[in-house]
């Protein structure tokens, strides 16, 4: 698995947990609070659906590891690759936003946003950025363990 694959897939695991952890929408006077608790581990499947990085299709696991404290989110992902990083965010209601940063192997940056089921252990969503072997974008989806 390229090094691209691989930061996409703990991105991805970021972006699980972090839209594990609540909900979205707006009451005017800001973001609504979590519905959802995301804190835990994740398993992720990771697939392509575009950039330089990976073919199209191409699938791969990660493990993503979260704390969840009110909206925001923070943790650690590993890929089936073996890249790593950091990952954090912030959720509203059941739609989450996160940034993914991987390295320092193949470092990069990664962007994204999901959903998570009403029960709080399923997770989708889509992300995208670059790292040292090219462009991605990916979706996944997640069951909290």
């Amino acid at each position: 698995m390229s090094r691209i694959a691989q930061l996409v897939v703990g991105l991805l695991l970021i972006i699980f947990m972090i839209g594990c952890g609540g909900g979205g929408g707006d009451d005017g006077g800001g973001a609504l609070p979590p519905t959802v608790d995301v804190t835990g581990t994740w398993d992720l499947l990771m697939t392509s659906t575009g950039g330089t990085a990976v073919p199209v299709g191409y699938q791969w696991t990660t493990v993503l590891t979260v704390v969840q404290s009110g909206s925001t989110v923070s943790g650690t992902f590993i890929s089936s690759g073996g890249l790593g990083g950091e990952v954090s965010g912030s959720i509203s209601v059941d739609d989450f936003s996160f940034t993914s940063h991987q390295g320092p192997v193949c470092a990069g940056t990664f962007q994204g946003f999901g959903m998570v089921n009403a029960s709080g252990d399923q997770v989708s969503g889509t992300y995208s950025g670059g790292d040292c072997d090219g462009t991605l974008q990916a979706s996944f989806t997640g069951s909290k363990r």
